[in-house]
């Protein structure tokens, strides 16, 4: 899937990474500069500084994709872009504006369902080998079972602080059946597990999202040598994390393709 109407490749020299990752909930530091479409959302606090909670990737020189519901209770005024460790500053990380939130028509606050949103930017990104954004996953059907995931959430369910580091971990695809069993009947998941959802864990403890993570990405490397990422899915909710057989549910970006291309690349 192309980023503009008119794509220039750019190529950025990097380290080779791993599309497994053995180790957010029991997950190990990203390598810095590993995630260059990673985001975060900053939602300001009174006295002036940023609670970082929730993320998103970046999809094009102007978007975001996340999770609808990082905007139920309040709205974020901020996207960090090239941030690994929020107890430092870096030079090569950069803040923007938000200028549009658009989430999902169909999303509702009470409802697990069409969780997925954009972010329009007020300014245009400029890529770099530390930031750039990753491809969009657009087949119907998926042909592997295994993703990473990023993001700074709890490291722990009964955590009080998100993690200060970029965390990334190794998780597998469950048949919907999996979550239905676990959440169906709930209130966020009263009509049972839909096309536009994935099922997606550990049989191993300690492996999971968090709070905190939500709106981050559910990624595959595409090409390992250069770091291209395409976004399978969009963290959205679960019960408790890091328990052994803790399943959760993320947003099928496949899905809902048409709806992302409509919005920010509009012909």
């Amino acid at each position: 899937m192309t980023l503009t109407l008119k794509p220039t490749a750019l190529y950025y020299k990097v380290k080779n990474c791993s599309n497994v990752v053995d180790l957010i909930a029991g997950g190990v530091k990203a390598v810095y500069g590993e995630y260059p479409h990673h985001a975060i959302l900053g939602y300001p606090q009174d006295d002036g500084s940023y609670n970082f909670d929730c993320g998103g990737s970046l999809i094009s020189d102007r978007f975001i994709l996340t999770a609808a519901h990082c905007f139920s209770h309040a709205n974020p005024t901020l996207v960090r872009l090239g941030e690994y460790d929020l107890t430092e500053d870096s030079i090569n990380q950069v803040d923007f504006g938000i200028a549009e939130i658009i989430r999902h028509p169909n999303y509702s606050n009470i409802m697990a369902y069409h969780d997925i949103a954009l972010i329009r930017l007020n300014e245009t990104v400029l890529f770099s080998k530390f930031i750039r954004p990753a491809c969009l996953w657009t087949e119907p059907v998926l042909n592997m079972t295994s993703f990473i995931a990023t993001g700074f959430g709890k490291l722990e369910h009964d955590a009080y602080e998100l993690s200060i580091h970029m965390m990334k971990v190794k998780l597998d695809l469950f048949p919907s059946e999996e979550c239905q069993r676990i959440y169906g009947g709930s209130r966020k998941l009263r009509r049972g597990m839909s096309d536009g959802q994935l099922c997606v864990g550990s049989i191993v403890g300690g492996k999971d999202t968090c709070q905190g993570d939500s709106g981050g990405p559910l990624q595959i490397i595409t090409e390992p040598r250069s770091c291209i990422y395409n976004i399978v899915g969009v963290t959205s909710t679960g019960a408790a994390c890091g328990v052994a057989n803790t399943k959760a549910i993320y947003t099928n970006v496949a899905y809902y393709l048409d709806w992302i291309e409509q919005t920010v690349w509009p012909q």
